[in-house]
């Protein structure tokens, strides 16, 4: 049965969220976390030994040391706060102010949420030409046919920003396999956590200022446009897909009148809530020994971001997999064989294809634990992470 919100107690509250309690925990931490590492580091010579026997040593150790700290993570309750200064990327960094209120309608509206500016980081600069225009149609000369990644990063909507401290290698990687001349803007949404808790629709919100920067402000064509999310990412990237598609039938609404994006990419989505809400559902999976992911930590993601006076969990913008709806964008999704989402991401991509006029795509990488896309090149999944970037160039470049 689908959950409709998340444990009352997912959200980190004990004695070591605050201080002293806090600086106690840390310092016992200080003292576990290389005891464990030590153990770990000679209980998997054996491969029979290891979370899958198809794993090498630093497969297993890295992905191993991954699930421990954030188990510290969540029993401390760290979340990340944000801010719009520059700092030492210059013009790469840009500050997106909302677009006209009647595009946060529906779904998107809220009395207490309102849109507000938000920063993102351009890979490996921001366009050379960008002055606001009308958007071309299709049919149009358009100096610049290179492709433009929209990008929402991970991280279960309580840490990380799209720079490059996080997200530099996954954007440069992914920018090479997509062309000459590919850029990404990297979206520094608002999260649910850190020093301005913004929960649902908030990062929704995100999406449409972020898509309506690169449409509006600098004219880039809808058809150049590639929409790219992975985990939390994902549920963004198809909430935007969705909201879209809502005004369709708007005739003379911005929106509507909006070419769809060229694609969508979404790596080891989050696409069912009222499943990732439910820490049991999680830890009972048949991926849990292999994935550095938790019902703990889903579930307090599930409940900063969605907490119930807001949103359900089964709410369609947060469980595509429950509401499939259409769309002309072609989506390619990815996922891992051996990540707690594998089974979620499967009826996501069922429930999808059954809708008529739908273009999905699906990878299944085996073996692999969760958001390789962003984490093969430290966990030890280096090869991985580079083809499946590479069917979804590939996937682009057909549609």
């Amino acid at each position: 049965m689908a959950r409709a919100f998340a444990e009352e107690d997912a959200i980190p509250n004990d004695w070591r969220t605050r201080q002293p309690g806090l600086t106690i925990w840390l310092l016992v931490s200080v003292i576990r976390v290389p005891l464990l590492a030590f153990f770990y580091s000679i209980y998997y010579i054996l491969p029979s030994f290891r979370q899958s026997s198809t794993w090498t040593y630093r497969q297993a150790f890295t992905t191993r040391l991954t699930k421990i700290a954030m188990t510290v993570i969540r029993e401390v309750g760290f979340t990340q706060s944000l801010s719009l200064d520059a700092g030492k990327l210059g013009d790469r960094w840009v500050v997106m102010s909302p677009a006209s209120a009647d595009c946060y309608g529906g779904a998107f509206a809220s009395d207490t949420i309102k849109p507000e500016a938000i920063g993102a980081t351009w890979y490996p600069d921001p366009p050379l030409k960008a002055s606001p225009q009308l958007v071309k149609n299709d049919d149009e000369e358009d100096d610049d046919k290179s492709l433009v990644v929209l990008s929402f990063h991970g991280s279960a909507f309580l840490w990380l920003t799209g720079q490059p401290d996080d997200s530099g290698f996954t954007a440069d990687l992914l920018n090479t396999k997509l062309g000459a001349g590919a850029r990404s803007l990297w979206v520094q949404y608002r999260l649910a956590g850190g020093n301005n808790p913004t929960p649902y629709p908030g990062p929704m919100q995100d999406t449409i200022t972020a898509y309506l920067y690169l449409v509006q402000d600098l004219g880039i064509s809808p058809s150049r446009i590639v929409l790219a999310g992975d985990s939390s990412g994902s549920t963004m990237a198809m909430a935007l897909l969705r909201h879209l598609a809502s005004f369709q039938d708007k005739a003379g609404h911005v929106l509507a009148e909006l070419p769809p994006p060229r694609a969508c990419l979404l790596f080891s989505p989050s696409v069912e809530y009222s499943y990732e809400g439910d820490s049991q559902a999680v830890n009972t999976d048949r991926n849990q020994s292999t994935d550095y992911c938790d019902g703990q930590m889903a579930a307090w993601g599930a409940r900063a971001f969605a907490p119930p006076e807001t949103v359900r969990l089964d709410d369609p913008y947060l469980s595509p997999s429950l509401h499939p709806f259409a769309t002309p964008v072609p989506i390619f999704t990815q996922v891992g064989g051996a990540e707690i989402l594998c089974d979620s991401v499967r009826r996501f991509v069922d429930a999808m294809r059954a809708v008529p006029g739908n273009r999905i795509e699906y990878l299944e990488v085996p073996d692999v634990p969760h958001d390789i896309y962003m984490m093969g090149h430290m966990l030890g999944w280096p090869e991985e992470q580079t083809k499946m970037m590479e069917a979804a160039a590939e996937f682009v470049r057909r549609v």
